[in-house]
């Protein structure tokens, strides 16, 4: 690997993966240089991960895809597991860590992994490639300077909005940029309470299937949302990131 050694131990990759879609022309090529040499993969999704690896362009000499080794770290892992999925780095093979959607360990499990590679002193290398929360934030053109990521904002009703108020009015006292995402499927609740609840002059940034030939981004204030809602797209089930800033 280009990638110079510190030690006999391998490696822990953090590979990004596509945020939707098939184009790996937005990857850049290092990533397909490091998975060539990778047999032992951790990742939230088996199926998905091995999809990704075969539209990555993966050619192992004398294996196939299913010949890798996949650890899984979905919600129902134990996480007191995540250290031995690392002892073939402490032989000196090399790990990836997958993503389902973008960069590992952002909103994501693989923060556990990484935090257990840097116990055993396992060299962590992050790879360059899509993250959805930094490419929202650069296209909302709010504050850059200063922001925070929420993740996933409260699912009742009630405590979500005043989740939502409270979040937005720090934004309108300090100028900082608050981040959030919400589960695809509820969408359409969280753009109802924005365009009911936040201040009129609050600025939100609605940035949707990024990367894809689907991409939708704007930045209105709320009362322009109001006036313009009827007229945007339905993202009903479609990966949202939302900004809220002055």
């Amino acid at each position: 690997m280009s990638q110079k050694q510190s030690s006999r131990k391998g490696n822990l990759y953090l590979i990004p993966t596509l945020l939707g879609g098939d184009d790996t022309s937005i990857l850049p090529p290092q990533l397909l240089q490091v998975a060539q040499e990778i047999d032992v993969y951790i990742v939230e999704n088996v199926r998905s991960a091995r999809r990704f690896l075969v539209k990555l362009g993966i050619k192992k000499v004398g294996k196939v895809i299913d010949d890798l080794t996949f650890h899984l770290m979905d919600k129902h892992a134990d996480p007191h597991q995540f250290g031995q999925y690392l002892q073939a780095a402490t032989k000196g093979q090399h790990i990836g860590l997958l993503s389902e959607a973008g960069c590992p360990a952002v909103a994501d499990p693989g923060s556990t992994v990484v935090k257990a590679a840097h116990k055993k002193g396992i060299e962590v290398i992050p790879l360059v490639g899509p993250s959805s929360l930094m490419l929202a934030l650069m296209a909302s053109g709010m504050n850059g300077q200063q922001f925070t990521f929420h993740g996933y904002i409260p699912i009742q009703k009630g405590d979500r909005i005043k989740y939502l108020q409270r979040i937005a009015a720090h934004a309108s006292k300090t100028g900082e940029t608050q981040l959030f995402i919400e589960a695809p499927y509820r969408n359409r609740h969280l753009l109802n309470d924005l365009f009911d609840h936040l201040r009129p002059e609050n600025l939100l940034c609605i940035a949707a299937d990024i990367t894809l030939p689907s991409q939708y981004i704007r930045t209105y204030t709320i009362a322009e949302w109001r006036k313009k809602k009827a007229k945007m797209p339905d993202l009903h089930k479609r990966p949202v990131v939302y900004v809220v800033g002055r």
